[in-house]
């Protein structure tokens, strides 16, 4: 396993800044490269004592100024590049308004983003890395495109990409929610660890897909309106920091403006059929460095997931 050649499509649009992100999106292989890096650490954490051991592992795998260069070389044909703006308005208190905060701003402007049904491919050369390295380096592409995206809101589903195909080792893109989660579990070693100190599987994440739809739009709307709901039925309003800060409440509650990404990743998983899977992964880890325990100990955002399967296809009322 010398060489992997990965193709990739853009499953939901995708708001990747260029160098003017209101002029264009632009899809570098530096971009690719940050989010392998973050799935490689998802995966590694029970291999590890301590996060010091697992930043040198992922130095002498990726490179740093420290140990040198990159043992993956990799390469595309060219960056991708957009000037598509939304050709409508996102209505006032949407699920598009909700899960997409920040991407359309009247004071700084409408952000470009790469559409959906844009494929494109990276070649890995990975003939400096052993054959665990290569393994390692494997199962986070495929992690990558079952579960992962690019660009801003990429935790809330937008960005997604699905690893269409693979050259250079096996691969089957799951075509339904069965598929795709055993598929995810086949990609981490047991058993899993007990918790951890920084975004990875333990033994508290879960993932689960909810029903199927006709198409990838109509799965991020499913999985978009669910979400608006789940976080606004979420009381106390405290509680709702569990899906990431900074976050005004409202209602005389008191802010927090502590930065948080969100232990719950959206997703959505094209199934290569014309029908697409709107998917949840809870990947809970210490909150904050001062205040370690999630709010209100995740349990909306864990349900969430661990009910997905069973949840009526139209929206939570």
């Amino acid at each position: 396993m010398n060489t992997l050649i990965a193709t990739y499509c853009v499953v939901t649009p995708m708001f990747l800044g260029g160098a003017d992100p209101l002029r264009e999106a632009e899809l570098r292989v530096s971009s690719f490269k940050g989010a392998l890096r973050f799935w490689w650490r998802a995966l590694r954490w029970g291999e590890v004592k301590d996060v010091a051991e697992l930043r040198q592992r992922e130095a002498e795998l990726f490179g740093s100024s420290e140990t040198g260069q990159s043992r993956i070389l990799l390469r595309m044909d060219s960056a991708q590049r957009s000037s598509l703006h939304m050709d409508k308005p996102w209505a006032r208190n949407s699920w598009e308004q909700y899960t997409g905060y920040g991407l359309r701003e009247k004071e700084k402007g409408e952000r470009c983003f790469i559409s959906a049904g844009k494929e494109w491919t990276i070649t890995l050369n990975l003939k400096r890395c052993d054959s665990a390295q290569s393994a390692q380096v494997l199962a986070a592409l495929k992690l990558l495109g079952l579960v992962g995206g690019l660009g801003s809101r990429s935790r809330k589903g937008w960005g997604s990409m699905v690893l269409s195909k693979l050259d250079g080792a096996d691969w089957r893109c799951p075509s339904d929610g069965a598929s795709w989660s055993s598929t995810v579990e086949s990609l981490f070693q047991s058993p899993l660890p007990k918790d951890a100190s920084l975004t990875a599987f333990t033994q508290d994440a879960r993932w689960n897909a909810g029903p199927i739809q006709t198409s990838a739009a109509g799965a991020q709307k499913w999985i978009g309106e669910n979400y608006q709901k789940l976080v606004k039925n979420t009381m106390p309003k405290s509680d709702r920091a569990q899906f990431g800060l900074p976050r005004k409440f409202g209602g005389g509650t008191k802010p927090q403006m502590e930065r948080r990404a969100s232990p719950l990743f959206l997703h959505v998983h094209d199934c290569g059929n014309g029908k697409a899977l709107p998917v949840a992964l809870w990947l809970p880890s210490n909150f904050l460095p001062d205040a370690t325990q999630i709010p209100g100990n995740g349990t909306s955002a864990r349900r969430f997931v661990e009910t997905l399967s069973s949840t009526p296809t139209a929206p939570i009322p």
